[in-house]
């Protein structure tokens, strides 16, 4: 599966005045348009460069230590089934995941399945992601568990909701509508490999971020919100109507408050702040009445402005020397690149879902 967020091996050299992963557009952008040579203007209004497929092999090279790669594994399992008697289990319980790249670890569903032994499946732990580390997802897998949960993780770098309302910066990135037709094709029918059902299974959607960031300035933003709600819960019906019902639906973070956006004026910062509140507020008010038309349903909304906020507000607590500086370690800044947070917001985002989810799904 191609990451929306992999690197050439070799960076493309700059443009006059340009700088990869640099703001090209926007509200109110009045500086270089001309792109790195093989890099183009796309997610987020950003120089991006084009993606590299997945897989074993050199480790690519980034711009500098402050434009890193995600996260790789040294090599990738080999395609293969889990047999149910090794993978399941009276004890064992199961985390599906949706979301983009704040969520990706590269799970294919046609390659090795999640175990207990390797939650994730593929790639091993912590997969393929852009915090430099474990993400969330991957540490809920891994240590927030209160027992074997399997992850199937459909999220997929540079996503949004529905690709004909909010364009994603390639063809080929998978929205969350395409996710969750991934799910119907493979374990909505409880497989052998995956016999979840309704109690032992938490579903989890973190989208968002890319719906906002391409659209928060357009005169049309409240309408186009309503259509993406419209097709948000349409996933979340077909997710119900296929048993699910247990839901975890993150918010959009404060993400005026990444690097980049931290480099725009105030008033941009400002009106991006606006539009995440309105998307989030149509979040719960979705939520609510998604349940009064759905029985059965257990759902909690985490705000994921407490876990970002609580690292923003005190970041040598949590090894970064300031706010805004990012690092591809994932550990010595709070952003691993200008965009996404490192391994320390990561799992303040985990710690909030398992606390909302204590006892059931989580220690």
């Amino acid at each position: 599966m191609v990451s929306a967020l992999t690197l050439l091996a070799t960076v493309p050299a700059l443009a006059a005045g340009a700088k990869l992963y640099g703001q090209c557009g926007g509200i109110g952008y009045r500086g270089p348009t001309d792109c790195p040579r093989g890099a183009v203007c796309a997610q987020y209004s950003r120089f991006t460069p084009p993606p590299a497929p997945p897989g074993p092999g050199p480790k690519t090279t980034s711009i500098s230590s402050l434009a890193a790669t995600p996260t790789q594994p040294a090599t990738v399992p080999a395609t293969s089934a889990v047999p149910a008697s090794t993978a399941i289990g009276s004890s064992v319980k199961y985390l599906i995941a949706f979301g983009d790249s704040y969520s990706q670890t590269g799970f294919d569903i046609a390659s090795t399945k999640p175990s207990a032994s390797n939650p994730l499946g593929n790639p091993a732990l912590p997969g393929w992601t852009a915090s430099g580390g474990l993400n969330w997802v991957g540490f809920l897998a891994s240590q927030f568990n209160a027992t074997t949960l399997l992850t199937y993780n459909f999220a997929y770098g540079g996503a949004t909701t529905n690709a004909s309302l909010v364009v994603p910066w390639k063809p080929e990135v998978l929205s969350l509508v395409d996710q969750v037709a991934q799910f119907s094709g493979s374990i909505a029918s409880h497989p052998a490999y995956a016999p979840w059902t309704a109690a032992d299974s938490l579903f989890a959607v973190w989208i968002g971020v890319n719906d906002v960031g391409n659209s928060w300035w357009l005169g049309t933003y409240d309408e186009l919100l309503g259509k993406i709600m419209d097709s948000y819960f349409g996933q979340l019906q077909i997710l119900y109507n296929a048993g699910a019902r247990n839901f975890a639906l993150l918010t959009v973070p404060p993400i005026q408050k990444t690097p980049t956006m931290q480099e725009q004026t105030a008033e941009s910062q400002a009106g991006e702040a606006v539009s995440i509140g309105k998307y989030n507020a149509a979040i719960a008010a979705r939520l609510a009445a998604f349940k009064t038309a759905n029985a059965g349903i257990t759902a909690t909304v985490i705000d994921t402005t407490i876990p970002f906020d609580t690292a923003l507000a005190n970041p040598t607590a949590y090894g970064s020397p300031n706010a805004t500086c990012y690092n591809g370690d994932g550990v010595s800044c709070l952003w691993f690149n200008d965009y996404h947070p490192g391994v320390a917001i990561n799992k303040l985002v985990a710690g909030a879902v398992a606390e909302a989810w204590k006892g059931s799904f989580f220690k």
